[in-house]
């Protein structure tokens, strides 16, 4: 029989901290997806009027949330594609929450575009992606497998942005996109499928300079077929989408910088800078005269010969029709987008997402007009939320476990919780502060009175004891007992912001030894694996901001190793107990081996034969990010407080206090 379980957080009175860098609205316009600098995504209902409510926290990525998509045709499997700034990428059932797809590649993709033919390809289609790479990547959109790439036969370049052309004229699919250096490309979609899936060379169809750089958006308009709105930073351009000839350049004013833009309808263009305003402009035709021979196109007009037997060519100018109120002292930067409801109530929406974690909704009127006098009128912000505002709806939530214990008696605010550590076997809560202070508590006691009693009882029970030994901020803690029955189950081991690890009795609360390592903030204390021994004890593994590792003897209070020369970041550390070697590798893949006993470096290698020691050695253990607390409880069981680390993959929902919670069932 399989047992149902049911997930709680506490989160106390503030929302958690969530800086948007990513945001989209799915295809159904019933919710809103943000991706953060945090590395989670957020779940946003969105009411046919436009109401914004949180409903869950995913959590997936160990690193900041850079581009999202669809990955689905939405109306038959609601996926939702995330990719992080360290390569990792997920594929999200945005309807209850769950990841159905990861993985981690060696790339930074910057925008992802889905596609799917379904009378020329198999499976769920592919992701288009481009970033920090050359040219454009396409990935299965259900194993996130790399297929194969769109190639340039010349000036293969990063790629900016890019966008999808499906013309109903034609009927073919084409890929647009403008590189690094301002040049665009077409690659035909539809004619390639076969050669992509036989892992043929795809080479770009066309190329064109466009003599700008930082290019932001490229938007195609399917009302016309004719016009191709491309964004740079510094200008927006509108160019003849038959022959790529130039029709427009509008240049920024006022210091401000473009951030994209979007085909509102035929002739009319929505352009949004980095600042959070927005204009909303029509393209008006103007004829030009020129000296090129005559062509032919479909679209807006044709060209007509004067009487000196010269070319009349087609141009636009805008006219501004209508802006965007936005609020005073927003904060930067921001992510913006735009949706055209093709359900009803059919409303095109304009958003964006803050580093503040705020949501802001504009409702476009279908026929915007200026006003009377033809100066442009202001669209009003229609809707406007954050995870605070949730928060601060919902009155009756209840306390977290450390609310009781981060607050003093008048009610003033202490330090903040900065680490903690849950020791099951003693029923434990420990929390290191911002202060330096550290706060011992009975943590199902504090649980039941959280969660049952509306917080009453935490605020009639006082920590169980409180340790102060550190001056800076506690940034690790450890329970060694937990992880060796060989360490006295009375230890606790602290790191702070000053690299002083701190031993202590966890019952008596007396300091027992002070090692201060002279090195950067302690980010991670890690045990030796049960087969790594140092004269019958296991030994405590420290490592710094600074890249340095020291390796402590409890039992004997002495540091045995102090590792200073690792020129980045510590990624993994490993052991290697018959050389009594300590093996560590860093984030540029190379490998630092040391021997324990003479704290001496024997040797460093890099490439293949660092990837050969760390296969031969054992007891791998990551350096992850500071570990975060949550709460889960078992249906008709004893509830129980777990140590979830930000960064360990446990991907799935996680409500909120104040959001709608919602059950997962195994």
């Amino acid at each position: 029989m399989r047992t149902s379980l049911q997930a709680v957080a506490l989160w106390g009175k503030k929302a958690p901290p969530h800086s948007i860098t990513a945001i989209m609205i799915t295809d159904d316009q019933h919710m809103i997806v943000t991706g953060s600098q945090e590395g989670q995504l957020c779940l946003w209902n969105l009411s046919p009027e436009l109401k914004i409510s949180a409903k869950e926290l995913l959590f997936g990525h160990s690193a900041s949330v850079t581009c999202l998509a669809r990955a689905r045709d939405f109306s038959k499997q609601p996926y939702v594609v995330s990719a992080a700034e360290n390569g990792e990428m997920c594929v999200w059932n945005v309807t209850n929450g769950q990841c159905v797809e990861k993985a981690t590649l060696p790339y930074r993709h910057t925008a992802i575009c889905y596609y799917h033919c379904s009378f020329r390809m198999t499976g769920e289609g592919w992701l288009l992606c481009c970033g920090e790479y050359q040219d454009v990547l396409i990935i299965d959109a259900r194993t996130l497998a790399v297929v194969h790439s769109f190639t340039s036969s010349q000036s293969p370049d990063w790629v900016n942005c890019m966008c999808i052309v499906h013309s109903m004229r034609v009927q073919e699919d084409s890929l647009l996109v403008v590189s690094v250096a301002g040049e665009l490309k077409v690659w035909d979609l539809s004619s390639s499928i076969n050669s992509i899936q036989e892992k043929q060379d795809v080479y770009e169809k066309e190329s064109k300079f466009l003599n700008s750089l930082n290019c932001q958006t490229i938007r195609f308009c399917t009302y016309t077929e004719r016009l191709l709105l491309v964004v740079f930073s510094k200008c927006w351009k509108v160019y003849d989408y038959c022959d790529f000839s130039l029709l427009r350049t509008e240049v920024s004013r006022n210091g401000q910088f473009f951030a994209g833009g979007e085909v509102l309808a035929a002739h009319r263009i929505l352009i949004w800078t980095e600042d959070g305003h927005s204009y909303i402009y029509q393209l008006l035709n103007r004829w030009a005269q020129m000296g090129a021979a005559y062509k032919t196109f479909s679209g807006l007009s044709k060209s007509i010969y004067p009487a000196d037997g010269r070319v009349l060519k087609e141009t636009v100018y805008p006219h501004l029709l209508c802006s965007t109120s936005v609020q005073e002292n927003k904060s930067h930067p921001f992510v913006m987008g735009y949706m055209d409801e093709r359900k009803e109530p059919f409303y095109k929406v304009l958003f964006s997402g803050e580093v503040s974690g705020r949501i802001t909704l504009w409702h476009i009127p279908d026929v915007p007009v200026s006003k009377f006098d033809g100066s442009p009128r202001e669209i009003p912000i229609t809707t406007t939320w954050t995870l605070q505002d949730n928060f601060d709806k919902h009155h009756t939530v209840s306390q977290s476990i450390i609310d009781h214990i981060s607050v003093f008696k008048d009610g003033a605010e202490t330090a903040v919780v900065t680490s903690s550590e849950y020791v099951p076997s003693l029923d434990k809560l420990i929390c290191g502060c911002e202060d330096g202070t550290i706060f011992i508590t009975q943590a199902l006691n504090a649980a039941k009175a959280g969660l049952l009693e509306g917080g009453s009882l935490l605020k009639d029970s006082p920590p169980l004891k409180v340790l102060k030994g550190h001056h800076q901020s506690v940034t690790s803690l450890l329970y060694p007992h937990g992880l060796s029955a060989k360490l006295d189950q009375s230890w606790i081991v602290s790191g702070d912001q000053d690299s002083c690890v701190i031993l202590w009795d966890i019952f008596t609360g007396e300091v027992l030894h002070k090692f201060f390592l002279e090195a950067g903030p302690v980010t991670s204390l890690l045990m030796s694996p049960e087969n790594f021994r140092l004269r019958g004890t296991p030994i405590i593994c420290c490592v710094c901001s600074d890249h340095s590792v020291a390796l402590l003897h409890l039992e004997e209070k002495r540091c045995l190793l102090r590792a200073r020369k690792h020129l980045f970041p510590v990624r993994m550390i490993k052991w290697h107990p018959a050389e009594n070697f300590l093996i560590v590798e860093c984030t540029d893949d190379s490998v630092y081996i040391w021997e324990i006993e003479t704290g001496t470096l024997e040797r460093h290698e890099t490439g293949e034969r660092a990837r050969i020691i760390l296969d031969c050695c054992d007891g791998s253990q990551l350096v992850k990010p500071e570990s975060v607390l949550a709460v889960t409880s078992e249906t008709h069981k004893h509830r129980s407080v777990e140590q979830r680390s930000s960064s360990s993959h446990q991907r799935g929902p996680v409500p909120c206090a104040g959001l709608q919670v919602e059950s997962s069932r195994t």
